[in-house]
């Protein structure tokens, strides 16, 4: 056991597995070494008070832009994001001081951003040019530059690829391929259903049904709320009747948690995504049907049922009205001209899945 002399604090001791041994003091945070020597020795004690002594090496120098990055990631702005949101951006800092962190930010000038967005896609680039923005921003307020040298930069131009909603028949054909309970079809009847992003898909489940058969959930990435009925349609989406009989049927009852992989393990956001694209390819789709276009095809079906821009809000969880217009207009240019809707009254379910006590 290793004897411990009294005052000496902050010793941390690292064993490898190959038996070698570590000891450093703490300093402001970093790890100075010392002697693998007792404590009471007079080499340890010289090299432990030299150690306080040492001006530790910083892990960002001063007035650098990594460590502008990692000023920003403890910042205000920072933590009142969604954690979704959070880690998108901490993964762009981190590219951006792996890629540019050792120059200086008083340096910086408007030619050094246009090359470093230059060569990225064009999402890439308008991601990284809000990410610049935001901590040139911040540099500003906090007294680093007196002028964000990103004010009046464009991302360069070119056509950003949204994802493609899904049509009719490759809903079918997926529906076809995929048997009802099966995980892949549990996911992407969930999915379709509710609307919800990944992110939040992998947390919705029996948990968060009321007594009156509402789903209701709190979305990770804009905490704005989203509810969408379970067990009956409301009067007025009677015409997605055959959906609802799709997305019930679909439900597994032994598992409180609907997406789940076949151990019953909880998916992660980025796997449910990939893995539902891989699902849609193997069903003989192409390789743009995406989770993302599901929840376009939910609020377009809403839309097509003669939802209002406030019900489909309140269903897929959309901030604005302005969001959700666009899936609406059609259906409403129908509206006008005096198309008639098909109505399919049907569905309510008679008894709740039984779920783990």
């Amino acid at each position: 056991m290793r004897r411990r002399v009294r005052g000496l604090t902050g010793i941390k001791i690292v064993r490898k597995a190959d038996g070698r041994r570590y000891v450093y003091r703490r300093v402001n945070g970093n790890l100075m070494p010392l002697p693998d020597l007792p404590e009471h020795h007079p080499d340890f004690i010289a090299a432990y008070v030299a150690a306080g002594n040492l001006t530790p090496k910083l892990r960002h120098p001063a007035g650098s832009i990594s460590a502008l990055c990692e000023a920003y990631l403890g910042s205000h702005d920072y933590k009142r994001m969604a954690d979704s949101t959070r880690a998108t951006w901490r993964r762009t800092l981190d590219r951006i001081g792996r890629d540019r962190g050792a120059g200086l930010v008083k340096d910086l000038r408007q030619d050094h951003l246009r090359k470093d967005i230059r060569a990225l896609s064009p999402g890439a680039a308008q991601n990284r040019l809000k990410a610049w923005r935001s901590i040139l921003k911040f540099a500003v307020e906090e007294g680093w530059i007196e002028v964000d040298p990103s004010i009046g930069i464009k991302a360069q131009k070119g056509e950003v690829t949204p994802h493609r909603q899904w049509t009719a028949k490759e809903i079918e054909t997926y529906r076809t391929y995929w048997k009802a309970r099966s995980p892949e079809r549990i996911a992407f009847e969930v999915i379709y259903w509710t609307g919800a992003r990944c992110v939040d898909a992998v947390t919705l489940g029996w948990q968060k049904v009321d007594r009156d058969g509402w789903l209701s959930y709190v979305q990770a990435k804009t905490a704005g709320p989203a509810t969408c009925p379970v067990w009956s349609l409301p009067d007025w989406a009677a015409s997605m009747s055959a959906d609802h009989k799709h997305f019930l049927q679909a439900l597994p009852e032994g598992q409180m948690i609907w997406i789940a992989t076949r151990t019953g393990k909880p998916r992660s956001v980025k796997g449910l995504s990939q893995w539902l694209s891989a699902a849609a390819s193997t069903a003989g789709l192409a390789d743009d049907c995406t989770a993302h276009g599901l929840r376009k095809a939910r609020a377009a079906s809403l839309a097509e049922a003669g939802a209002t821009a406030s019900q489909i809000g309140a269903w897929t969880g959309h901030a604005s009205l302005s969001e959700v217009s666009h899936y609406t207009r059609q259906a409403d240019q129908k509206g006008i001209l005096g198309a008639k809707k098909e109505q399919t009254l049907e569905t309510k379910i008679k008894k709740f899945p039984k779920t783990p006590d």
